[in-house]
């Protein structure tokens, strides 16, 4: 399969001109399209320009309202909770992010939660944002029906992602947990499909709860580390769901249907490093870890230890000098899409490339 290189900075413009053409507003647009573009240079493709269709279609057909002002319902110092009204989970992360700094900054320690979102994206882009210079960031997300418990043959909630990020000094500016629950996101067995690549056993279930290599058979995904990632989702769905009030995980809309709302909860919660320690000695002794972590001795063609993070902002510097790579068929779907929009997308087709 051919695969493209595209300049970062264009694709964000290309794909912030489709969803102010899809009905949003400048800022809006802007703030949607940095959060895909942020995980395609992160390598996170399974949350990159890959969502653009599915939320345009979103927004075409009602299921992300564009009315929503994504009002808080109830405030203290220290908290907020956003009722989303079905909006974009990308609005949503934008509203509470800020409030959520801007609390911690003020009363050291913060925690947003939101209720009647959708698909709120790669849970780094928020969880780096929370953290910036001088914080610890958390974000989570509960997600539609993806998995149960080891064994179960019925779906019972999401794959529920959740971020931890933060500044480990100068060397390391982006330490970063991201994962989801299930054993991989089901956005990456999509994104396998569309570049052509098998999908390796383990990662999907079928209705029978056998194994299943087929995207067409997924009727589920395998929680990671059997029961313990299953308990960590249902960790995330506390903080989301039970704390903002929101929509339980059996009860959340499949995020493929376009009408309507997934109703997902999110959590985004700050830590202001000086409520313990002074910022600069807590960002040295950070980097100084991170320095003995890439000084372990490893088993031969092993390559070098690496903190969490740090092969996704590898990525990240690489994909920025170089430019991003996208399959021929996602090239095609942006085109298309634009297309239909007024946008014209024949630059993404410029610069052919062997990377994957």
């Amino acid at each position: 399969m051919q695969n493209y290189q595209v300049d970062s900075k264009k694709l964000a413009a290309y794909t912030e001109e489709i969803f102010r053409a899809a009905g949003l507003e400048e800022n809006d647009a802007a703030a949607v399209a940095g959060l895909l573009i942020h995980a395609d240079l992160r390598n996170v493709r399974s949350h990159g320009v890959l969502r653009t269709v599915p939320y345009v279609e979103k927004i075409r057909q009602g299921g992300a309202s564009r009315t929503s002002t994504y009002p808080v319902v109830k405030e203290t110092a220290n908290t907020a909770i956003i009722d989303a009204q079905g909006g974009l989970g990308a609005l949503a992360g934008e509203k509470g992010v800020a409030i959520a700094r801007e609390k911690a900054q003020k009363n050291l320690m913060s925690m947003v939660v939101v209720r009647n979102s959708n698909h709120f994206g790669m849970g780094a882009h928020w969880a780096l944002k929370l953290a910036g210079e001088d914080m610890i960031g958390f974000a989570c997300s509960t997600t539609d029906l993806t998995m149960g418990p080891p064994g179960c043959k019925e779906p019972f909630m999401g794959n529920n992602p959740f971020a931890v990020a933060f500044k480990a000094g100068e060397k390391y500016p982006e330490f970063c947990v991201d994962m989801a629950t299930s054993g991989v996101a089901f956005g990456k067995c999509k994104d396998f499909e569309k570049r052509g690549k098998a999908i390796p056993g383990g990662w999907m279930l079928d209705k029978n709860g056998n194994d299943t290599t087929k995207l067409e058979d997924c009727y589920m995904m395998t929680p990671m580390a059997g029961h313990k990632g299953f308990g960590i989702a249902l960790i995330v769905e506390l903080f989301a769901t039970l704390l903002s009030g929101g929509v339980l995980s059996p009860d959340i809309n499949n995020q493929d249907l376009a009408d309507v709302p997934e109703l997902a909860s999110q959590c985004f919660g700050c830590i202001n490093i000086s409520a313990f320690r002074d910022l600069e000695e807590f960002q040295k002794s950070a980097q100084t870890y991170m320095d003995r972590l890439h000084q372990l001795p490893m088993k031969e063609g092993a390559g070098d230890a690496k903190y969490p993070g740090e092969i996704e902002y590898t990525s990240k510097q690489k994909n920025l000098e170089e430019g991003v790579v996208l399959p021929e068929t996602l090239v095609d779907d942006l085109i298309k899409i634009g297309r239909e929009l007024g946008a014209d997308g024949s630059f993404l087709k410029e610069v052919k490339t062997d990377r994957q």
